[in-house]
């Protein structure tokens, strides 16, 4: 215990060393991943230990996202058997497991499926089919040779959570409402198709839609910065991009929104066949999934990232497109139709690397590529010149998507009551490469930037009286089990406890806690986790 407390005295006084980052490791995060037929989903560390689970009683649906206090968002199947990707409802699992949010999307005439997406305003976007009868798919334009007993063209719904089964949709988008055709000039959207690429051919692709399922998207994200929605329409072999800052009833008009241009199309990109500016020849995206947006931060920030299926003798590959924009964010217009890059700005494929379907990349803090060959239920990470530092391969069924997780600290709650008391229990998931490492759970009441130095860390917690409090008095009543060592599987807890009646002066107080960690033996600082932020309230 004492090596412990000399430690944690080094946790607050040791001035930070400059280091450089091993450009050949792996993100020290969590990798999270749920396997098709799965009722959980596990978080993965880089020495491919579970280090956590969240279970439900239902099959993936297929998306899942996890927030920032440790609750999983998951896409959950609510019917039989039916088209691939179908799901029809959604959860929110905490991190305890308890079912904070259970909420369904899957009838009559809807019904969501494949990916999901969260805003910033904590709102989720879903993607869903919406049933149209043949009287209803004719009266726009489709060749009647190629219309299904139903016919299921795809909207977008952004769902804010109510209550613990509840949820109200506050805004929406159809493809129904931005058609374009060629067959009928007395019908809805006559035009000319290679003239109007901000718009989507109701005749493309030409063939009879296996159980109505038109365009297939199978992948949504969110750009925060532009507000705008990436969608990814494996049929058509084309990413979409669309306004988000639109109001429902502009973006089932062609203007409006922060753009100027209603719910249409801002920017498409992989088979100009799709809009008639070409052929085949011209294709470049092959059953693509999982495409989202570089976040900020990142290396490559912005830019679009994607795995391009391919088939079995092209094989797989990931890209990275730039698009064309102008100074104030705008897609630059297509060029006799068709819009830039023409090709990725950086790519990775290699023999042997195929999935047929499903599957994701997502581009990490460090520079480096998650990789999910779904399929070959292969997970992988690489460096910008293609080196794999990272590999698992999943023994069970295939794996829809991959998450990267940055974050090792989560907390139960981010308020706590002055009057009633309780306690803010703290899930420290390390993983096993800070097994037996020992830890200690700071706070601070002043903010987290710029931060207190630890070795070649920087603790974000700023230095105050609270945080030489939740030093001297670890362990102590207030703080049970900050200060100890990390189990075997790289886990530990610790607490935040609040007498009741405590003084209503601290109404409005932001208490922000985070940890260090070290090396038992030779004392070495060898983390420091983010921050989680807990509010007094009355």
């Amino acid at each position: 215990m004492l090596r412990l407390h000399l430690v944690a005295v080094s946790l607050i006084v040791v001035a930070a060393l400059p280091s450089s980052a091993d450009a050949q490791a792996p993100a020290p995060g969590f990798r999270l991943f749920g396997a098709l037929s799965n009722t959980s989903v596990s978080l993965l560390d880089v020495n491919n230990a579970v280090v956590h689970q969240w279970s439900t009683s239902f099959s993936p649906g297929l998306g899942i996202r996890l927030l920032a206090d440790g609750s999983l968002l998951r896409a959950i199947r609510t019917i039989g058997p039916g088209i691939g990707g179908s799901g029809g409802g959604i959860q929110r699992i905490a991190f305890n497991g308890t079912l904070e949010w259970d909420w369904r999307y899957d009838g009559p005439g809807v019904l969501s499926h494949h990916d999901i997406a969260v805003l910033p305003n904590g709102n989720v976007l879903m993607i869903a089919w919406e049933d149209k009868t043949p009287t209803e798919t004719l009266a726009v334009g489709r060749n009647p040779a190629a219309v299904p007993a139903v016919f299921r063209p795809e909207h977008v719904i952004e769902v804010q959570p109510t209550g613990p089964t509840s949820g109200t949709i506050v805004w929406e988008w159809h493809v129904w409402d931005h058609l374009v055709q060629d067959l009928d000039p007395s019908l809805p959207g006559f035009g000319v198709v290679a003239n109007s690429p901000e718009l989507v051919n109701i005749n493309y692709p030409p063939s009879v839609p296996s159980s109505g399922d038109w365009l297939h998207m199978n992948a949504i994200d969110h750009d925060p910065i532009h507000d705008r929605i990436i969608l990814s329409t494996r049929s058509n072999n084309e990413i979409w991009i669309i306004d988000h800052s639109t109001t429902t009833a502009e973006a089932a008009s062609h203007s409006g929104g922060a753009w100027g241009r209603g719910g249409d199309l801002l920017y498409r990109w992989g088979n100009p066949a799709a809009h008639d500016n070409g052929t085949t020849v011209n294709q470049l995206l092959l059953g693509q999934h999982g495409a989202n947006f570089i976040r900020e931060g990142h290396p490559g920030a912005g830019n679009i990232i994607l795995f391009n299926n391919g088939n079995g003798a092209l094989g797989s590959a990931v890209w990275e497109l730039t698009p064309p924009m102008d100074p104030s964010g705008a897609f630059l217009p297509p060029v006799n139709g068709v819009y830039g890059p023409g090709g990725p700005t950086w790519s990775h494929s290699e023999p042997g690397f195929y999935s047929q379907n499903v599957s994701n990349a997502e581009r990490l803090p460090n520079g480096n590529t998650l990789v999910c060959s779904g399929a070959q239920r292969w997970l992988f990470e690489i460096t910008s010149a293609g080196q794999r530092v990272w590999e698992y391969v999943h023994q069970g069924p295939s794996i829809f998507h991959v998450r990267y997780v940055d974050r090792t600290l989560w907390a139960s709650a981010t308020t706590l009551s002055l009057s009633a008391g309780g306690t803010v229990d703290f899930d420290l998931v390390a993983g096993t490469p800070r097994a037996s490492d020992g830890h200690l759970l700071l706070a601070s009441a002043s903010g987290t930037s710029p931060g207190t130095p630890i070795g070649s860390f920087t603790l974000p917690l700023n230095p105050d009286e609270t945080l030489l409090f939740s030093f001297s008095d670890a362990n102590g009543p207030l703080l049970p089990g900050t200060l100890g060592t990390i189990d075997v599987v790289g886990r530990s807890t610790a607490g935040f406890t609040l007498p009741t009646n405590s003084p209503p002066i601290l109404t409005g107080l932001e208490l922000d806690f985070a940890f260090g960690t070290w090396d038992t033996a030779t004392l070495a600082i060898t983390s420091a986790s983010n921050a989680v932020p807990v509010m007094l309230v009355q």
